[in-house]
């Protein structure tokens, strides 16, 4: 069994903004992906370090891909929908309430 430490970074900026960032070799995901992921704006990079709230976002890509063999671009086009659509469904909730 893998054993995976993870070390989490705090900006510095308002707290508003307050962001937690990862370092991209902590995680159990390969780098070159990470990389195309972010030149496809579906993930933010900076100084090699990503958001941790993206952490699922990008699991969840990874999963479309392995499960429905679809290409990378693919697969994130798939999650940005299903957010969406997520998104929407609680406006719906909120609305009949």
């Amino acid at each position: 069994m893998s054993e995976y430490k993870l070390q989490i970074y705090q900006s510095t900026l308002s707290p508003i903004y307050q962001i937690d960032w990862i370092m991209m070799d902590e995680l159990p995901f390969q780098p070159l992906i990470l990389e195309r992921l972010a030149a496809l704006g579906f993930i933010e990079i900076q100084q090699k370090m990503i958001p941790t709230n993206q952490i699922d976002r990008i699991a969840k890509i990874l999963r479309l891909r392995q499960s429905l063999g679809v290409n990378l671009t693919g697969a994130a086009i798939i999650c940005e929908l299903l957010d969406r659509l997520e998104e929407k469904e609680n406006e719906i909730e909120q609305i009949s309430k």
